[in-house]
């Protein structure tokens, strides 16, 4: 065999798949919605300095499929903040009974239904 088989090997059996794990929480951290450039910054430094136990421990606190948990969040948010304006307006008496149940039943319905209730619908069908 050629002398550059056996580096080679290792080089695609334990570097890559460094690279590839320490570019994908990288990229999760850049790109997830909500965190502060704070903590941006500070997982990307962790990253740097534990290349493997730091991707790893931010994957595993954070896990794939957990961006589409916090926007189905961020939207049941905004539908309930709606529904407490509903309320207080119908407790003000600026809506009667009739037009507070129309306007939650509508609210209720454009909401989009309820949230799965398995974890794995949840994280979006994947397994950690």
């Amino acid at each position: 065999m050629n002398n550059w088989f056996f580096p080679a090997l290792m080089f695609a059996i334990f570097v890559v798949p460094v690279i590839l794990l320490f570019g994908y929480a990288a990229l999760d951290v850049i790109r997830r919605p909500g965190m502060g450039m704070g903590f941006r910054a500070l997982w990307l430094i962790g990253f740097c300095v534990l290349p493997i136990v730091g991707p790893l421990v931010y994957l595993v606190i954070n896990p794939p499929g957990s961006r589409e948990m916090e926007a189905r969040l961020a939207d049941d948010r905004t539908h309930a903040d709606e529904l407490m304006s509903l309320a207080s307006l119908h407790d003000q008496g600026k809506l009667t009974d009739e037009e507070f149940q129309q306007a939650k039943q509508q609210s209720i319905y454009t909401a989009g239904g309820t949230m799965p209730g398995s974890v794995s619908q949840q994280r979006g069908g994947q397994l950690l």
